[in-house]
């Protein structure tokens, strides 16, 4: 079976959260079982070609996109059983950031992604890769599938390949004008109410899951989510219509790169037969972030992008009741600007308690996951979410919207098997309830570290996601992908 899996972001090269990390591990997991998996991902600015030893390929890839016609270089790295196949385009791709910045995402997005999907095409049949089966991730490669079908230039190219395309975050669609709808050079029966128009525009996911063979997302309980009005991003009606192939499949973490016996991040190691290294992390968090050093003092952490979606404005209407229990608070992430100013408040209001770093940090957040005692992910929605399986792996607790993934990850620790707590008001009032519940169990040590460890016993590896990803594959390429 060779699958060509395309998305906008890997790490370690270019990532802004679960994709990139998704975009690692999966193929990684799933190269270990058997599958040919060839990655294809811009080659942006960012990108440290010595670093990574990323070699060209002597490869001219002309894509157009309308009449105007760009060139694309390929570039190509093999590693951990996996090639990688990277495009370079200097008009698109030579230039600072992924999509642009916090505030803004460049005005010709939709172009430059367009060009990716386009030369994604052209390298299938340059290379002559004939693949099985091309995943696509998100909007960003979302016009796949027809394009494989209808060519990228105007002729038809009608391959064969079957398609998948993962909804890692329903809410961003990849709008266009529909003025720009002849850069796509597809046939006019592509711009429909069936097909990719979206109330008078362009909406590349939109086409992407009406023309792929099947869908997932990646929790079961986001795939139920995604059917309706509530969660449905006004796709909802498509995806109800497509619901016979729309699948969930749980995202799984890599424990090589989030252990609490082996993290290079860390002060002290760790691990749930012996737990004194966790102590040692928190005292050094602690001291790092110019809080007290109290080994009592129910640590509280947040690592996340400081956006609506991510309850950011949950956690803003809570705050000062959180302050108000003694607890400490440790905030790691970068958003949009008020929210950031808002944490800087926080902690100008509350210096003993309360520290931020407006700033994206891998080692920050291993620490934090280690040293802190509570996570908090109070998302008004989230598709899966990684920090809160990164979380029970290291002993820390999660607190978190019983939504998407994390209502499939975290159950409650009034329920059997409890491994965290869960609330389902996104409300300020339900959020501090649930913190409450978290602070009593935290006050109980034995029954506290018993939970701790229930937390850490917990297996999300991404081996288990792979070996879905397998099996949905296989069905797909069978004819079965039918949801029962």
């Amino acid at each position: 079976m060779k699958i060509v899996f395309v998305s906008s972001e890997i790490v370690p090269f270019a990532s802004t959260g679960g994709l990139g990390d998704v975009s690692a591990a999966l193929p990684k997991a799933l190269a270990v079982q058997g599958v040919e998996i060839i990655r294809v991902l811009p080659l942006y600015q960012q990108i440290d070609r010595e670093r990574y030893r990323i070699e060209p390929c002597h490869v001219e890839l002309h894509v157009p996109l309308g009449q105007v016609w760009y060139c694309g270089s390929v570039w190509k790295q093999e590693f951990e059983g996996v090639t990688t196949y990277f495009i370079r385009s200097r008009e698109f791709f030579d230039r600072p950031g992924i999509y642009g910045s916090e505030e803004h995402g460049y005005a010709d997005n939709f172009e430059r992604f367009l060009f990716f999907q386009k030369a994604v095409v052209r390298l299938i049949d340059v290379l002559e890769l004939k693949p099985d089966l091309v995943h696509c991730n998100d909007w960003q490669a979302a016009l796949i599938p027809m394009l494989l079908h209808y060519g990228i230039d105007g002729t038809i190219r009608d391959g064969s390949e079957c398609t998948l395309m993962t909804v890692h975050n329903l809410a961003h669609h990849g709008w266009a004008p529909a003025e720009k709808f002849y850069m796509t050079n597809l046939p006019d029966s592509c711009y429909t109410m069936h097909t990719l128009e979206f109330y008078g525009e362009i909406n590349m996911l939109k086409g992407g899951l009406v023309a792929a063979t099947a869908i997932n997302a990646v929790s079961p309980t986001y795939a139920e989510e995604i059917k309706t009005p509530k969660f449905g991003c006004r796709l909802d009606g498509v995806l109800y219509h497509r619901r016979n192939v729309l699948h969930g499949i749980l995202n799984g973490i890599d424990y090589k790169r989030w252990n609490p016996e082996t993290d290079q991040y860390l002060p002290a190691h760790y691990s749930k037969e012996n737990l004194d290294g966790k102590a040692v992390c928190k005292k050094a968090l602690q001291h790092g972030a110019g809080l007290l050093d109290d080994e009592r003092t129910p640590l509280l952490g947040v690592i996340s992008r400081l956006v609506p979606q991510k309850g950011i404005d949950l956690l803003a209407a809570a705050m000062e009741r959180i302050v108000a229990t003694g607890a400490q608070v440790i905030i790691l992430g970068t958003g949009d600007r008020r929210h950031e100013e808002a944490c800087r408040e926080w902690a100008r209001c509350w210096p003993n308690q309360v520290s931020v770093w407006i700033e994206f940090s891998s080692q920050l957040a291993h620490q934090i996951e280690a040293g802190a005692d509570i996570f908090l992910m109070p998302s008004e929605f989230e598709p899966c979410g990684q920090n809160q399986m990164y979380s029970m792996r290291y002993g820390t607790i999660p607190v978190v919207h019983g939504v998407g993934g994390l209502e499939d990850s975290v159950v409650d620790y009034e329920k059997p098997g409890g491994t965290g707590f869960k609330f389902y008001g996104h409300t300020g009032d339900e959020f501090v309830d649930c913190i409450d519940r978290a602070l009593t169990v935290y006050a109980d040590a034995p029954a506290w570290q018993t939970l701790m460890k229930r937390a850490m016993e917990q297996d999300f590896s991404v081996v288990h996601m792979a070996r879905e990803y397998k099996e949905l594959y296989e069905a797909i390429l069978s004819g079965n992908a039918a949801v029962d």
